[in-house]
């Protein structure tokens, strides 16, 4: 029972990290805060529903939560630039 719920939960952190890593690009620099939470936004907005029809998350919001919480934009001074950061390994 363990080892089949162990699956399950390792099954379910990969559909999510590879489905999140799709929709949030983390390699694409910005010139503005604004447009990188724009794009970062946008990107949640596709996968959130996605994500809570296949059972993943419970409800729209707690989807929503998670991705604010895991994709955060940041200013790389050497790029001069915005990037979405992934943060769901801190």
């Amino acid at each position: 029972m363990m080892k089949k719920m162990a699956v399950t939960i390792l099954l379910l952190g990969a559909t999510v990290g590879l489905s999140s890593a799709i929709a949030h690009p983390t390699g694409v620099a910005y010139e503005t805060r604004g447009e990188c939470e724009r794009a970062a936004a946008a990107s949640a907005k596709q996968d959130r529903e996605r994500l809570v029809g296949a059972g993943i998350f419970p409800t729209v919001g707690a989807a929503q939560s998670t991705f604010h919480d895991d994709w955060r934009c940041e200013y790389d001074a050497e790029e001069d630039a915005w990037f979405i950061v992934d943060h769901r390994l801190d």
